[in-house]
């Protein structure tokens, strides 16, 4: 936790620090958070009702039924998000919430370009083992059931259709002493 969150409030800058903590603190399925435009965040309510799943480049619906409930956002994330929005020349509705300017914007950035020569780099920088996108959902799943939360509200929060691909699948266990977390 002491890694991920150096590398979120430290080490990254905006645009990076946005993705990193919105798939994090989430638990958002790569192509949801790229697929994720400024219409699908209530910052009234403080949530966010993912639409869309972008796989290989291509525009689609989300992986389930499930997929599609509101997710609450921490305030801290609200924050970030608002602060990426100002910064961003993509601030309408219907504008991806990281759109690419090198696609004038009618495409998102490819995920996989920016944690391969941004993130990750920034990370071992800094010592830190970050594996991927999939990391961070299945981290935030770990981290939910380690603090004591119900598998049903951890089945809720990762928007799984059943408990059994929560716990069998997401969730790892934390090294005992450690707090130090290795997924693959």
């Amino acid at each position: 936790m002491e890694d991920l969150s150096k590398l979120i409030f430290e080490v990254l800058g905006l645009r990076e620090r946005v993705m990193v903590f919105l798939d994090f603190g989430t638990g958002l399925r790569r192509g949801e958070l790229s697929g994720l435009k400024w219409e699908d965040v209530d910052f009234e309510r403080g949530q966010l009702q993912p639409k869309r799943s972008i796989v290989r480049q291509h525009i689609g619906p989300t992986k389930t039924e499930a997929s599609r409930k509101p997710i609450p956002l921490d305030e801290h994330l609200l924050g970030d998000l608002r602060d990426w929005r100002s910064q961003t020349p993509y601030t309408q509705d219907g504008d991806f919430i990281f759109a690419s300017p090198k696609m004038d914007g009618k495409q998102p950035y490819w995920l996989e370009s920016i944690i391969k020569r941004h993130i990750k780099p920034a990370a071992k920088k800094y010592g830190i083992n970050l594996r991927g996108w999939h990391t961070l959902r299945h981290t935030y799943s770990t981290l939910l059931r380690a603090g004591g939360s119900d598998p049903k509200v951890v089945q809720e929060l990762l928007r799984h259709a059943s408990l059994k691909v929560t716990m069998d699948t997401y969730t790892q266990a934390l090294s005992a002493g450690s707090g130090r977390l290795t997924v693959a």
